[in-house]
């Protein structure tokens, strides 16, 4: 009898012990950061990162939790190829569209703009090279590669800090020509880059820090910015031209 009690309390010991451990691998893994990296079929990667920024999609203000995206579908045809308000996804005031109030900016030092045909107005043979993810409508800047985006309060002209953020890229060519800088006031929280296309045009990357506040993200868009009569690598150019899609983040807070 005593040699099965002690066998028995023994067994407790070690089931208990491994249940600590496995909730503390469980708590590592939870503040560890995360990388959600693809080419070619993205949507897999897509997801999975969509459930970690919270399940739930946020289409107007006044959310603690869950998440926002942004298409370029959403952008009237109004708005096609000409510069796009930093503002434009996050409008104030009482004659504000709801709708557009998701949390995000831009810094004006590159002309954002949105295009329903790959920017073939600019280089007809972009039309051939990228394509849109989601919808018809792909964004790029112009005149400069390189892209700093901030975060508000959804409806509000307050600083506001995520801890994921991702996107979609078309045609990433060549390695190392595509990345995103994640920054928490002056820290810099690495450089990630974007994988280079496989299968098909797209690639996605999509960062969570469990433990930081990302307060701006700087985007590098290929080697050159798009621009008139700018060709990509592979229609004969010498610079990888890239386009971007889907944006994706948790509900901005404030800081």
């Amino acid at each position: 009898m005593k040699t099965f009690f002690y066998s028995m309390m023994a067994a407790v010991v070690t089931c208990s012990l491994w249940i600590s451990c496995s909730k503390d691998k469980e708590t590592e893994a939870e503040n560890e950061l995360q990388v959600f990296a693809a080419s070619g079929d993205i949507t897999g990667k897509l997801n999975e990162f969509r459930q970690r920024l919270g399940g739930q999609l946020n289409t107007s203000p006044g959310n603690e939790t869950g998440r926002r995206e942004i298409n370029w579908d959403a952008v009237p045809d109004s708005f096609e190829n000409v510069n796009l308000p930093a503002d434009f996804f996050n409008p104030v005031g009482p004659s504000a569209n709801v709708a557009l109030q998701r949390g995000f900016r831009y810094l004006p030092t590159a002309a954002a703009r949105v295009s329903g045909n790959s920017f073939a107005g600019l280089e007809p043979t972009n039309a051939a090279q990228f394509s849109a993810f989601s919808g018809s409508k792909t964004f790029a800047t112009v005149g400069s590669n390189i892209w700093n985006v901030e975060f508000e309060v959804p409806g509000q002209p307050i600083a506001a800090s995520v801890q994921g953020f991702g996107a979609v890229f078309s045609d990433v060519d060549t390695d190392g020509s595509t990345a995103m800088q994640f920054f928490s006031g002056t820290e810099s929280l690495g450089i990630f880059k974007i994988p280079v296309r496989t299968t098909g045009s797209h690639s996605f990357l999509g960062v969570y820090f469990p433990n930081k506040k990302i307060t701006r993200v700087e985007i590098l868009q290929g080697s050159a910015p798009v621009g008139a009569a700018v060709k990509d690598i592979s229609a004969g150019g010498t610079n990888d031209l890239v386009l971007m899609d889907d944006f994706l983040y948790n509900e901005p807070k404030a800081d």
